[in-house]
């Protein structure tokens, strides 16, 4: 499992925590086991996995309290929210610009950055569509390993 660097962590959980206290949220322990547990790894977790990281060190954690706390963070802009097709609602605390690889396989989501591709104006057509606010890409594939594997077999 890929981790961030432990100073990538602390860098984001005092942005964290200064952002809460900007926007009026209180810092409860629990609210950061859960801010936490996104950061300790890059594999954009569901609701579910987030409990079952944190449960053991926090056994009065409900899943119905991250589910809200999740949503809660989404509203407030703190993390952001990444659909898989038929697959659950991955949460993603990465709120630097940036874009998402999905394998169709296994469902891995990959973060990459495309600094060119943020510089391009927009096509004339989506200026009918209203205010766009993000431009964001998400590519589906089939990643390295799952490709390696389905070689092997």
């Amino acid at each position: 499992m890929k981790t961030r660097p432990q100073s990538e962590i602390e860098g984001r959980i005092g942005q964290f925590t200064a952002l809460c206290r900007e926007r009026g949220l209180k810092v409860t322990h629990q609210r950061l086991m859960i801010f936490h547990s996104l950061l300790d790894t890059i594999d954009h977790p569901t609701a579910e996995e987030v409990f079952s990281r944190i449960h053991l060190k926090l056994p009065t954690l409900s899943l119905d309290t991250v589910y809200r706390t999740l949503s809660l963070f989404e509203d407030y802009g703190l993390i952001s929210r990444v659909q898989c097709l038929s697959d659950k609602g991955r949460y993603d605390a990465n709120m630097d610009h940036h874009h998402h690889f999905i394998c169709l396989k296994c469902k891995s989501i990959e973060d990459f950055y495309w600094p060119e591709f943020d510089q391009l104006e927009l096509p004339p057509i989506t200026h009918t569509f209203g205010k766009i606010n993000l431009k964001k890409v998400e590519l589906r594939g089939i990643c390295q390993e799952c490709e390696k594997n389905n070689h092997s077999q």
